[in-house]
């Protein structure tokens, strides 16, 4: 059974090709109106009528096609009398004609069953004739018309509640889709603008929120890591190899030979200051690392303030060992120096150093001599700076010094610069 909405879209199909101009709107505004407005036939058609018939001189055409598609009586003044008038010859004679419906329709203050009362009056029906009787063929019609006409008002009604259904399930869909695109959309606009702001801005509720997310940028680096690091299993062409395996073939490039590619190893040593100005960024990024430690043969992570101090995540939360005191004053300086102590177990060929800090030790001795010794035992050396540009080499800030012994100073004011600044790791 073809839906109501099948249905309506004919009816807009027929109307556009009897020359009557439909949009894709007014279409929607139709499917609306039906709705709003029930399956009633008489209601159905007027609202069909309001939402698409801009012209009087088009509603003749609309009319037609209406009762085409979705049967029923006319709706003008003179297909209503006429209605009346055969409604009111079904009290008299069955095997004809009345003469109510062959004369000139009543006048419009006579109601229905006055005419069918004089129509009766005039040709009463014979008192012993059977209506049901099988073997009068005028009852058989007239059973067989009773009997259409009952198929059709139940397949109507059928048509039309399931079509409302449809159209109501269309639309809660359409609405519920609308609705995810705008969540979806909304949530990725909330997204970028987290990324976007700067660390120098955070706040407990700024920071919570970078932490929320931080899942994607996570995933990100891990998948980006593992790449570049371990899911490669061939290097690049190997030419000697593949045009000496081309001879076997009369010098057919079909059997091509690469170099077989060995797994970078690569060592981090994460050194991140936690002191009040860059303890947001430096917590952000210990926490992205920490996602794709896997991908690395070893990482080692530390917090610094005056000292050092290992770092680890338990439960989403960063833990220090030994405790820092994060009232004390900055000291990169003594930092760099418990690191040369212990170079040994913690810096080799394969160990990249990853900074992250803003290069202020209240004036304390700066030792860049000593980061330019532990660059020297290691790959190399990657200074991440939240702070802003303008605010580099003022007041107590040592950056110059240090930025000549790193093999590069990258700047990352928020999430977006720190994932760009994180990738050069690899």
């Amino acid at each position: 059974m073809i839906g109501l909405r099948d249905a309506i879209l004919d009816l807009i199909t027929d109307l556009r090709t009897a020359g009557v101009r439909i949009s894709v709107a007014e279409s929607l505004d139709a499917m609306r109106a039906v709705a709003a407005a029930g399956i009633e036939r008489r209601r159905m058609r007027e609202a069909l009528a309001a939402a698409l018939i801009k012209e009087e001189a088009d509603r003749g055409v609309f009319e037609e096609i209406f009762e085409r598609r979705f049967g029923g009586a006319p709706t003008n003044q003179g297909d209503s009398r006429r209605s009346r008038g055969e409604r009111a010859g079904m009290h008299g004679s069955s095997s004809g004609p009345s003469e109510s419906s062959m004369s000139v329709a009543a006048p419009e203050g006579r109601d229905d069953e006055a005419t069918a009362g004089a129509a009766a009056k005039r040709k009463p029906s014979p008192p012993d004739r059977d209506l049901t009787d099988p073997q009068d063929p005028s009852s058989q019609s007239e059973n067989e018309n009773r009997a259409g006409a009952g198929t059709s008002e139940a397949s109507v009604g059928a048509t039309g509640e399931s079509g409302a259904e449809s159209i109501e399930q269309g639309e809660a869909g359409a609405v519920g889709e609308t609705e995810a695109q705008g969540i979806e959309a909304g949530r990725a606009a909330a997204m970028r603008a987290i990324e976007l702001t700067p660390f120098g801005n955070y706040s407990d509720i700024e920071y919570d929120a970078a932490r929320d997310a931080l899942t994607a940028l996570k995933r990100r680096f891990r998948i980006r890591a593992s790449r570049r690091l371990r899911l490669a299993s061939v290097g690049r062409i190997d030419f000697r190899r593949t045009i000496r395996a081309s001879l076997q073939h009369g010098g057919a490039l079909g059997d091509l030979r690469f170099r077989a590619r060995r797994p970078r190893h690569i060592d981090l040593l994460i050194l991140a200051d936690v002191s009040g100005s860059v303890k947001y960024a430096s917590t952000l990024m210990l926490e992205i690392v920490s996602g794709a430690a896997a991908c690395f043969r070893r990482v080692r992570s530390f917090v610094y303030i005056d000292r050092l101090a290992e770092a680890s995540f338990e439960e989403g939360h960063l833990a220090m060992t030994p405790p820092l005191d994060l009232y004390s004053r900055s000291d990169f300086g003594r930092v760099l120096a418990e690191l040369w102590d212990r170079r040994a177990a913690l810096v080799s060929r394969a160990t990249v150093i990853v900074i992250m800090g803003d290069g202020r030790n209240n004036r304390h001795p700066a030792r860049a001599d000593l980061l330019r010794d532990l660059v020297r035992f290691s790959r190399g050396a990657l200074w991440l700076i939240p702070e802003p540009q303008a605010r580099w080499n003022s007041g107590d800030s040592a950056i110059r010094q240090y930025a000549r012994q790193c093999s590069a100073l990258v700047p990352c004011e928020n999430l977006h610069e720190l994932e760009r600044g994180l990738a050069r790791i690899l």
